[in-house]
């Protein structure tokens, strides 16, 4: 539907929107700015107040428009807003994609994939564009939708701060103004806007808010909006602080490693049991590239793998997959592939393939060429063949070199930090007595020495998933 409103008198709302950018300078000067553009009066606003700007600011505009695909109607919006940016002189990057069909592939909401879809398309067009802002936008109305819809849905503090003025290059200088505000502003500036339909289809849940549950709220208390945005804002500076107390407080409890996280039970829990989820929160929030955390659901989950009995368990969670060992907690993108148990009889000098592990070459040799994480060197007369070559049992010990005394495997591997899900694709070589942790310790038997007539030289190429083992 197809809105044209009458010109009138000067609203004034460009001053408020300069002071609010001037304030918290959401722009500085110079800057190149993407403006999501879906053709709705939020966004054609946010488009006009920023053309006020571009001349005092020195600004480049580019408009950006996503098609969903949600509706018939949409092709009509992406039209609209090609014209628009047309006759305001702003170049425009406009693309369709299918939200629906995408989400039923992937399992999930039309609304969470549209989002996350939504920005992706403007971070990669900005990119190519060289903008360094984003703006989006969001309104006081908004706000309140958004955090009611969290609290509904499950949500802890951060979810409350919920939407900023300023998130790295995203900025949203619509914030302070209602809904109300934005459509005098574009009716006494006689601006057109398009009105998407589907925002009345109380299917959705943010349209059940915004048509049902707000309606109801302000026969309680008329400036609802106004008193959940000033919530929001006590939660954005605690959340501030918090922000940089986890950057402080994080490097004392996990580091990352290939691929994932590593987090230290023990030392984990010596804070509070606010502090630990918010340290665990940001670790995920770093895991998955995003600032929307797990649900109360699962991070109930979460909590039950740290708490279990079971000192392995595990837990696949939105995004992410939680392992747990011991005192250390795994976190990956997705759950690892666990090679299965392992055990080979090598009869003499040769080569040997592991498949999903790597290689084994033993060759025997007149003079030492010297040892490192991948070679090493025994007495070749003291080592009886046949070798056995396998995977890491419980209770295996050995006698590392440089240590007084023997060692379970086990330890060698905590001490290393190395996932539990890396210990089957570490091959043990074995006489009698295990010679060789491959690619992580060797023990004391049988080195070379001076006298030492032959020399049986044993090499490991890990494939690429074990080659990444933590030392």
């Amino acid at each position: 539907m197809l809105f044209a409103l009458d010109r009138s008198g000067f609203a004034g709302m460009e001053r408020g929107f300069f002071q609010i950018v001037k304030q918290h300078r959401l722009l500085t000067g110079g800057e190149r700015v993407l403006v999501a553009v879906s053709g709705g009066p939020d966004s054609v606003a946010l488009l006009s107040l920023l053309r006020t700007l571009a001349m005092p600011y020195r600004l480049r505009l580019w408009a950006a428009h996503l098609d969903h695909g949600i509706r018939e109607q949409s092709s009509m919006d992406g039209e609209f807003v090609r014209q628009l940016c047309a006759s305001w002189e702003v170049p425009l990057k406009l693309e369709r994609i299918d939200v629906p069909e995408i989400a039923e592939k992937q399992g999930r909401g039309i609304e969470e994939t549209a989002r996350d879809l939504r920005r992706s398309f403007l971070i990669r067009v900005a990119e190519e564009a060289g903008c360094e802002v984003i703006a989006l936008g969001h309104h006081r109305d908004d706000q309140a939708e958004t955090i009611l819809y969290r609290i509904l849905r499950g949500t802890g503090p951060t979810g409350l701060a919920a939407m900023r003025l300023r998130r790295g290059r995203f900025i949203r200088p619509l914030l302070p103004f209602s809904r109300r505000q934005i459509l005098e502003y574009l009716q006494r500036n006689g601006i057109v806007f398009v009105e998407d339909m589907s925002n009345q289809d109380c299917r959705f849940s943010r349209n059940r808010i915004r048509h049902q549950l707000l309606p109801l709220l302000r026969e309680f208390n008329p400036a609802v909006e106004e008193q959940l945005g000033r919530l929001a804002e006590f939660f954005a500076a605690d959340e501030d602080f918090w922000r940089a107390e986890e950057e402080r407080l994080l490097p004392s409890v996990a580091e990352p490693v290939e691929g994932g996280w590593c987090v230290a039970l023990g030392d984990l829990r010596e804070f509070p049991v606010a502090v630990r989820r918010r340290l665990l929160r940001r670790v995920l929030e770093m895991l998955r590239e995003t600032p929307l955390g797990l649900s109360w659901r699962q991070f109930e989950v979460l909590e039950k793998v740290l708490s279990s009995a079971n000192p392995h368990a595990e837990a696949l969670l939105s995004g992410c997959w939680a392992g747990r060992d011991y005192d250390q907690l795994w976190l990956f993108k997705k759950r690892p592939d666990f090679p299965k148990p392992f055990s080979l009889t090598v009869p003499g000098p040769g080569e040997v393939v592991i498949p999903g592990v790597g290689k084994l070459v033993i060759l025997e040799t007149e003079k030492p060429q010297g040892e490192d994480r991948w070679n090493v060197e025994f007495a070749a007369d003291e080592v009886a063949f046949p070798l056995t070559i396998r995977s890491y049992r419980a209770g295996d010990r050995f006698l590392p070199a440089g240590m007084k005394g023997s060692k379970k495997v086990k330890e060698l591997f905590i001490d290393l930090k190395l996932a539990f899900h890396q210990r089957h694709r570490v091959p043990l070589v074995l006489t009698d007595a295990i010679l060789w942790v491959a690619g992580l310790r060797r023990s004391t038997l049988y080195s070379p020495e001076a006298k030492t007539a032959r020399i049986l030289r044993l090499t490991f190429t890990p494939e690429p998933a074990s080659a990444n083992l933590s030392l």
